[in-house]
């Protein structure tokens, strides 16, 4: 089931994100923040909403949108904080693939709005 897939993923990102914090809180090394903050926002908070919805009104998770969010939300957050992070490190940032992966969590975000204001209005007119 998608609801539990996004759960599973969100607290993946929350553990990566805290070890990240303890990390960085431990050694005085604050390169980070914005891939922490990035990760436990992007991750742990808004796939977990989107789970727990998704868990709520069962419909939405059903069809290629919610598929679609779920992989390009993952897959570029993972691309555009890994590409990021790179950056820090090596002085280097790869700016196309930093691009690539932030282009990836809004359409992703995009299509998840679109599912959720489409289908769950239809869903409550239904019930009226």
């Amino acid at each position: 089931m998608l609801s539990h897939r996004l759960i599973h993923t969100a607290v993946a990102f929350f553990v990566a994100g805290v070890a990240l914090g303890t990390y960085m809180g431990a050694n005085q090394d604050f390169r980070f923040i914005h891939v922490h903050a990035h990760i436990n926002l992007l991750g742990w908070v808004a796939l977990g909403l989107a789970g727990l919805l998704y868990s709520l009104h069962p419909h939405l998770q059903r069809g290629w949108m919610a598929q679609a969010h779920y992989w390009l939300h993952t897959l570029g957050l993972v691309l555009f904080m890994g590409s990021y992070a790179w950056g820090m490190v090596s002085g280097n940032k790869p700016v196309p693939f930093i691009a690539a992966g932030a282009s990836m969590v809004s359409l992703g975000v995009l299509l998840f709005a679109l599912n959720v204001f489409t289908r769950l209005r239809a869903a409550g007119a239904a019930l009226h």
